[in-house]
Order: C-alpha cells, then structure tokens, then sequence
C-alpha cells in the first residue's frame, strides 16, 4: 500500500517503469548521521549490502557539516573528566580534522572511510517520492527520483527514477521525510511544550460548525527552531578583542561571541528592528576558518525566521507537501533563496561588521556575483517521533518521547542516580551539550523592556532557568540515550537517528548538534545490522539485543557508553 502524509493537489504515482533494486538496509540522509549509520552497518554485515540515499544535489558526504559549511563543531567538554563524551565516528572524524576544519577535508575522510566498503552503494543526489508498507506496517519500498539545480540554484526533480526496497530501513535526514512519509508517529517542532508557553504558536481560524461570524477557533501551529543559512567572508582579523573569542586549534581560526555588540550596538539593533518582522536577524556569531591559512571564514550568523524543514519547493501543490504548515511559513527553497538576498542587502554587512574582527568583512562572492553560501540551510529542528501517537500535544515532553526534557536536563553523573537512571539499561551512548535554543519568533529575541537579549533559553523556558551555555550551564551530566529512541512502534522496521529521534523538543536543543548525531547514527548503523544478521525488526528487540548491539558499538567501533 502507498502511504503518503500532506493534502497536495497531484495524486502519488509509483514509477512503473523504475529500475528495482534491494538492498538488506538502506540509510536516508547524507549527513553524519547517515554516513555513520551507513559506515557502521557496512562493516558490521560485511556479508550484507547497504544503500546510502544522499537527498541533495551535491556529491558530496557530510550534508550540513559540509556541504551546508558548518565547520566546527559544537563540542561540550564534561567537567568531571575534561573529555568529550562522544565515541565512535565523531572521535574518528574529529581527531582526522580537528574542531575548526575546512569542509572539503571532512567530506574527503568520510568518502575514504566509506569508499573502502565494498557492500555499501550510495545513490546520490534523489529524493523519496512515496514508500511502500505492508500489511503489519513495516516499510518495504521507497520510490526515489533524481534531483538536480535549477540555474538559480533551487533544487528541482530531475528524470532519475529508482525503487529501492530492503529489509531494514534508516531516516537519517534532517527532514525527517521517510518517518513522515512512512507515518512514524511524529509531532513537529516545539509541539509538546507544555501549553501556557505556546501562546505564540496559536492560529485562530474561523469555526466552520456554524457559529457567530466573529467566532473563532485557536490551532496549533507549531513552529520549528529558527534556521540559518552559513555563508562565506573575508577580511576577518583574529586578534584578542572584549566581545569576541578568537581561538587557534591546529593552525585553524575559529571566533565565537559578540553578545554586547548584538545587545548594545544601534546599527546591529535597527537591522533587527527593521528585518526582524520581516523574517531575518543577526545574532551572536559563530565564524571558522575555511582551512588552515585561507583568507576566508565560514560564518554562522543569520538567523530566519518561520521555515518549515519539512516543506521544500519541488513538493509544493503535491501530495508530499505537509498540510499543517503555519501562516506564512517558508519552505526550505524559497527560505534558502530569500536568505541570499538578505546576505547582499547592504544593511547586512554594514550590521556585521560592527562585531569585533569582522569590521573589515566582506561577502565572497562566485563567479556570478552571488554569495558564497552553505548548499542548505542548517535546520536546527524539524520532527520529533513519540511513543504513542495518540497522545500526542502540549504538555507531553516528559510522557511521550524515548528521551525526555527532563531525563535530559537532570541526567545524573552515573548510574545509580539522575532522571536519566531508567534509560541505563538499555542505553546505546551519551549524548550531551547545553539546551541551546535559537528562538522560534523574533519576538522571542527581545525582553518585555523592548531590549535583546542572548542566550533565550531562560527567556522561553522559565522553567529551566539555568540553561545558558558556560560552565556552569545546565544540563550539568551527559545523558544515556536509550536504544528506543531510535524507533517506532508503529513501523518496526525503521530505525531513527536523524532529526525525527524519538526526542523531546527541548531535549533535541541539547541532542540536535553534530557529535550527537553521530552517536545516534552509529548506534542505528549497528542495530540495523544486528537486525539483518539476526532475521529480526529493531521495533522486536530485547534487552539482550540491545545488550549485544551496545557490546559491538563500544568492542568494535570504540562509543562511549559509561560516564
């Protein structure tokens, strides 16, 4: 049967005439917690095939690490031991190119540690048009299509046509579209928040049941954490500065702050003021050098505003396109393009270069004149996958989800205590970095007496007032992610390390940065595997499988499962 998810105008059509092809798993996405999953399958099953779909037109693995130009990354020490928590691929990756990188080095590794892999076959550049289930609600088939760019640079379907069926599959994207498509269970953004901090997210529309003209009825819409599209400059000059860190790893630059500047400093302010309502603003920045010596930085730095990561342009009017997207919500295309032209508005870098290091910044610009930008946006949240669909709403973040807010938030520091004590058993990694969240309004940007403020957190979650990042942030202890975070019930043949993890929201703005990610993909990686090997759906796992699975993640492939 076809299961599809939206209210689009254009019936679903299975290509009748696609090349068919099996594989035993195959991993959806193309970013690290795919090729980790895709990587960590492979070499678990030598004897079994895996197919790593890459649903964006670049040749290149890594997604948002790379081909998105997010070069660094978001690393928390543990003050206990002063180590990284993270094992598995992210320490290999992170060791081969260090905390500040040059993306083309990073997707170089992972297309060395994959290509070594005989079993494994990557389809790059398609997308999912539909899948297949059968009747117990495992996915069978997906039916894919080719993807390309359009000469403005929008991605459009191409004529590449493909079904690709397997035993086991994997939602690795950011998207969360296979979860969606497949109808895993999902809510979307901060949806499970408890309800008195939503007022925001409601809709009024008018009531059809016949009442008063004026009556009208509240929805919710939830919204998704704000994104940012990474572009490139020159001209930055490190150097010790009040407002701004600038720090050297391996003879790489990296910078970080600017807080007063965004606070404080009217030019950045009245850009805020102006294009805040419009849908962009500059926040505290992030910036790395593109490679050792390089005259030019990656920079992270404008956020937008109101993007729903499960919309893009190719979907629209179709049937795959989600139907309960907010008032004027931009799909992932249209909102990459309009970022663009904010980037060449002169008011924004007028605005950047009032933070420290950058008043000498200049937009790099292509051939054609148009800014150097990541490939993609980087989405910070999408979907989140729950135990029970049926319970889905406000209020369910400590109910309804594998990994819950506050598992997350009081993790203990080991096993015998902590929120999170109940996910040890059956625990497939650690996770940690602060709940950092990057606004969901604009408004969420300002305080009641009309100033701005940094980090909001505090601000949108009152109930967890000490989340801002620094050493005395919390979450205070790394927490154990259990395996059932990775599935759902409703499809036992899917396993989820991507975006769509059965994760709460606030507890995804501590697990959604890159080296978690990897965590969840090497754990998925090696479940499916186990899976193929033992004739088994993840979605029917004991204790004892997970017991095994973890054993293979930290005998073979070095996770950290102890705190």
């Amino acid at each position: 049967m076809f299961t599809l998810s939206g209210a689009g105008s254009r019936p679903p059509v299975w290509p009748l005439a696609a090349p068919y092809t099996r594989a035993d798993v195959v991993v959806y996405g193309g970013g690290l917690a795919g090729c980790a999953a895709a990587w960590k399958a492979a070499v678990a099953a030598p004897g079994r095939t895996v197919a790593l779909v890459v649903p964006y037109p670049e040749r290149e693995y890594g997604g948002l690490a790379t081909v998105g130009g997010q070069n660094f990354w978001d690393v928390r020490y543990w003050s206990r031991d002063g180590r990284l928590v993270q094992g598995g691929s992210f320490a290999h990756w992170f060791d081969a190119v260090g905390p500040f990188y040059r993306p083309d080095d990073l997707a170089a590794q992972i297309a060395a540690d994959l290509g070594r892999l005989p079993n494994l076959k990557t389809y790059w550049a398609m997308d999912i048009t539909a899948v297949r289930k059968d009747g117990r609600g495992r996915l069978k088939e997906m039916s894919l299509r080719g993807l390309e760019r359009d000469a403005g640079g929008t991605v459009v379907w191409g004529e590449e046509r493909l079904v690709l069926a397997a035993a086991v599959f994997i939602d690795a994207s950011e998207d969360g579209r296979l979860s969606r498509l497949g109808r895993a269970g999902i809510t979307v953004g901060r949806q499970d928040w408890p309800e008195e901090f939503l007022a925001a997210d409601f809709v009024h529309f008018k009531d059809r049941a016949g009442g008063p003209d004026d009556d009208y009825v509240p929805v919710l819409r939830p919204r998704q954490q704000a994104s940012t599209l990474m572009f490139k400059v020159r001209g930055v000059r490190p150097g010790q500065y009040g407002d701004m860190v600038f720090r050297r790893e391996r003879g790489t630059w990296g910078a970080y702050g600017g807080r007063e500047v965004y606070i404080n400093d009217p030019v950045v302010t009245g850009f805020n003021d102006e294009y805040g309502p419009r849908g962009f603003a500059l926040k505290p920045l992030n910036a790395v050098q593109d490679g050792q010596g390089s005259p030019e930085w990656w920079v992270n730095a404008l956020l937008i505003f109101n993007v729903d990561g499960r919309a893009n342009g190719r979907d629209l009017r179709s049937d795959t396109c989600p139907r309960d997207m907010a008032p004027g919500a931009l799909d992932t295309d249209t909102a990459w393009q309009r970022a663009r032209e904010m980037l060449v508005n002169p008011d924004f870098i007028q605005a950047l270069r009032r933070f420290d290091g950058f008043h000498n910044a200049e937009l790099v610009l292509d051939e054609e004149g148009r800014p150097v930008t990541g490939g993609m946006l980087y989405l910070r949240e999408t979907v989140h996958t729950v135990v029970d669909p049926r319970l889905a709403g406000p209020g369910t973040e400590d109910g309804n989800y594998a990994l819950t807010t506050t598992a997350t938030h009081l993790a203990g520091p080991g096993p015998a205590d902590g929120h999170d004590l109940g996910n040890y058993v059956n625990r497939i990694g650690l996770g940690f970095y602060w709940q950092d969240i990057n606004a969901y309004h604009f408004e969420d940007l300002k305080g009641e007496d009309g100033r701005y403020r940094w980090p909001v957190t505090p601000f949108l979650r009152p109930d967890y007032p000490h989340t801002a990042p620094g050493p005395e942030g919390w979450p205070r202890n790394p927490v154990y992610i259990p395996f059932n975070t990775l599935f759902s019930r409703p499809v036992p043949n899917l396993l989820i390390p991507g975006y769509a993890a059965g994760i709460s929201s606030l507890a995804w703005a501590e697990l959604r940065v890159l080296p978690n990610q990897c965590v969840l993909g090497d754990a998925a990686g090696v479940a499916a595997a186990y899976a193929v090997e033992m004739g088994r759906d993840p979605g029917t796992f004991t204790a004892a499988d997970v017991a095994a699975v973890r054993d293979i993640l930290v005998q073979r492939f070095g996770a950290r499962v102890e705190k």
